[in-house]
C-alpha cells in the first residue's frame, strides 16, 4: 500500500497541474488561451476590473440563406473539437436540454455549460472575422 501511494503521489507531481477530468482536459480540447482576448477587458488598475473596455459592435441582421454565412458557420462548427461540436449541435441545432446532454455524455451541468460557451464563442469569432473581411461587420 505504501509503495502504491508513493507512486501515485510521484505520478501526480510529475504530471503537474493537469486536470484528471476526461471532459475538460485543457491540453487536448481547449486552447490554453482565453476565449476572448484579455486586452478587451479592463485591468485591475482601472475603474471596473474585468469588465469590457468597449462592448463588441452589434452585427447587422444576417440572412441564414446567404451561402457565405452558411458556409462560414459550417466550417467553424466542423473545426471544433468533437466534444465541443457535439454539445453545440445538441443544444443549438437539435434543441436538446442541458440535462439530457449531460446524462448522455456524462457531463456535469458546469462542464456542459463551459463547453457550450467555448463552442459558441469560437463560432461567433469565426463569423465575426468573415464579416470583417467582407466589410459587413
Amino acid at each position: 500500500m505504501k509503495a502504491w501511494l508513493a507512486r501515485a503521489t510521484a505520478n501526480t507531481v510529475l504530471r503537474g497541474e493537469q486536470p484528471r477530468n476526461r471532459i475538460a482536459r485543457w491540453s487536448r480540447w481547449f486552447p490554453r488561451t482565453p476565449t476572448v482576448a484579455a486586452s478587451r477587458f479592463q485591468g485591475t488598475d482601472e475603474p471596473y476590473p474585468r469588465h469590457w473596455r468597449k462592448f463588441p459592435d452589434p452585427w447587422r441582421a444576417l440572412d441564414p440563406a446567404d451561402p457565405d454565412v452558411r458556409d462560414t458557420l459550417a466550417e467553424a462548427i466542423d473545426e471544433l473539437p468533437r466534444p465541443l461540436r457535439g454539445v453545440l449541435i445538441d443544444r443549438d441545432v437539435l434543441d436538446r436540454g442541458a440535462t439530457d446532454i449531460g446524462e448522455q455524455r456524462g457531463l456535469t451541468p458546469q462542464q456542459e455549460r463551459a463547453m457550450l460557451n467555448r463552442a459558441r464563442a469560437t463560432v461567433r469569432d469565426r463569423l465575426a472575422q468573415r464579416l470583417a473581411r467582407r466589410g459587413d461587420g
